[in-house]
């Protein structure tokens, strides 16, 4: 019978984040490949060991800057141009502002890497417990208790299997977890189980089991509502600095542009439309909210175009503003026909840097690195906006702009707080001129389909424009980026009482889950005895 493998040991553990750092962008969009997470999390467990066994904090902190840099220059270097376009700074500062943000934009890793070496330190873990209670655990707490400007999840390199991502109906975080844990049970069976196929059993009926749970929940029939018809318009609006605004021929061309699409869109559709939509970002700066505030963003111009396009189609008009209420706000609003009154929900989540700067108050300074951030002030929690169809029935769709797509904990809440037929997505990734970038954004709307069970429709300013089903597969092919462009969709809704288990509990129970299994792991593995007490106890 042979003995369990032994983990190999390198020399310079540290080089092997590098090819963990590629496989985690090939996870992403826009590759997709999930084989390429799968990949990425066996050798960052594998890494993790290795870490656990020299015990060092400094190589610890290390690693986790490391790591962190390689996955901010590999997945997600398209947030240079952000820096550079809203810094408005020169070469050297923007280098610089980008090396600082790629040192802690990915710190989450820490908490993994941080927790495997304490625990390991003070007990003697076994390393089926390390691998399949602990580790997952750290992993799932991660996710949860570490804030990032651009939320990216464990569960997200996953998201590009069908056969595998349904199990985000609980959550991303436990798309995350169980992921882990399946890899996890990989790495045990091939560097641990005994010859032999029989052996492989125990660590491969867990995985048939979770991926059965996935296809019970593709298979599953969700009650549909009624069907209806969208416009989707995308005017490729460029990003518009401050200086823009003062461009009197800009904003006529672009108000103007973006009324005929508007007219082209009416002309051209096939059947009546249920619902016509702009994204953010169309009209840059303006708003039809009249107000008496020198601050005001109200535009004559603005009001006419839209109440046109209503008026000539007759039918509801979704689009994005700024508007001065106590203060600017960014807010979809809806224009309804006939009567010509305006609802409007303003966003809650803001895009620190981009839409207000953490600290302002405190380091006034950093106004001047970051001239074109907003002063925007957050929304509250509101109801879904309705709307009437053509046929004469009323639906409802709960409203998101740009950034909040990317946080399950918003859009769980938005929803458990609203229930609607629909989420409906306006953004705006123009500033960031990457299409890596927006596919990686849209990505995040595929698993906020999953996990509320309802349609996510997301329109952008310069594209990804598309949509997903409640499985998270996309219901029309993407529109060509940074062109302009209209799409049709007919949209199949859902029942509004729709509900998953994430929208039923949200992530607490896992979260409590994961707490409990670090804890139990802690106290049920015997205090671990140092090296130095080890030769006392010899030599006595």
């Amino acid at each position: 019978m042979r003995k369990h493998s032994k983990i190999p040991q390198i020399k310079y553990p540290l080089l092997l984040l590098l090819p963990v750092a590629i496989l985690f962008s090939l996870a992403l969009e826009p590759f997709g490949f999930a084989s390429a997470g799968f990949l990425c999390i066996f050798l960052l467990l594998y890494f993790t060991k290795l870490l656990t066994e020299k015990s060092s904090w400094k190589q610890t902190f290390l690693a986790t800057i490391l790591f962190s840099s390689l996955v901010t220059v590999t997945s997600f270097y398209w947030i240079w141009n952000a820096i550079r376009n809203i810094s408005g700074q020169g070469m050297m500062i923007s280098i610089l502002l980008f090396i600082i943000y790629a040192f802690v934009s990915f710190y989450k890793v820490g908490v993994v890497f941080f927790g495997s070496v304490f625990l390991t330190k003070k007990r003697t873990v076994k390393n089926s417990d390390f691998f399949l209670l602990l580790l997952p655990s750290l992993f799932l707490i991660s996710d949860w208790i570490c804030p990032m400007v651009f939320p990216v999840y464990w569960g997200d390199l996953f998201r590009n299997q069908i056969l595998w991502r349904q199990m985000a109906k609980f959550g991303t975080e436990v798309l995350g977890f169980v992921s882990i844990l399946s890899v996890s049970l990989l790495y045990l069976m091939f560097l641990k189980s005994k010859q032999g196929i029989k052996s492989y059993f125990p660590y491969l009926f867990p995985i048939f089991c979770f991926f059965s749970l996935n296809l019970y929940f593709l298979a599953e029939t969700i009650l549909q509502g009624t069907n209806i018809h969208l416009a989707l318009l995308q005017p490729n609006t460029s990003y518009a600095k401050r200086e823009i605004r003062e461009d009197q021929v800009w904003m006529t061309n672009t108000i103007q542009s973006v009324y005929d699409l508007g007219l082209e869109a009416i002309r051209n559709a096939s059947k009546p439309v249920d619902l016509l939509i702009l994204p953010e970002s169309s009209i840059p700066f303006l708003g039809t909210l009249d107000s008496k505030n020198p601050n005001s963003t109200y535009s004559k111009s603005f009001v006419d175009i839209t109440r046109s396009l209503v008026q000539i189609s007759n039918t509801p008009l979704v689009f994005n503003e700024l508007v001065w209420d106590l203060g600017s706000r960014n807010s979809l609003t809806i224009l309804h026909p006939i009567t010509l009154v305006s609802e409007r929900r303003y966003k809650q989540v803001l895009l620190p840097f981009g839409e207000y700067l953490p600290w302002e108050t405190k380091l006034p300074w950093l106004r001047n690195l970051f001239p074109e951030t907003s002063n925007h002030i957050p929304g509250e929690l509101t109801e879904a906006l309705g709307f009437q169809t053509k046929t004469g029935e009323v639906l409802s769709f709960s409203p998101l702009i740009c950034y909040e797509i990317l946080y399950p904990d918003f859009v769980g809440n938005v929803v458990r707080h609203s229930p609607s037929e629909f989420i409906l997505n306006l953004t705006n990734d123009s500033w960031f001129e990457s299409q890596t970038e927006a596919k990686q954004h849209a990505g995040a709307g595929r698993l906020r389909s999953i996990e509320s069970g309802r349609p996510v429709v997301r329109v952008a300013v310069t594209g990804i424009t598309t949509a997903f089903d409640p499985w998270g597969r996309e219901m029309m092919g993407d529109l060509q980026t940074f062109q302009k462009a209209i799409g049709y969709l007919d949209l199949p809704t859902v029942e509004k009482g729709r509900t998953t288990p994430f929208i039923q509990f949200g992530p607490s129970p896992w979260r409590f889950m994961a707490i409990f299994l670090i804890f139990f792991v802690f106290f049920r593995s015997p205090p671990r005895i140092l090296s130095h007490k080890k030769k006392n106890e010899i030599e006595i």
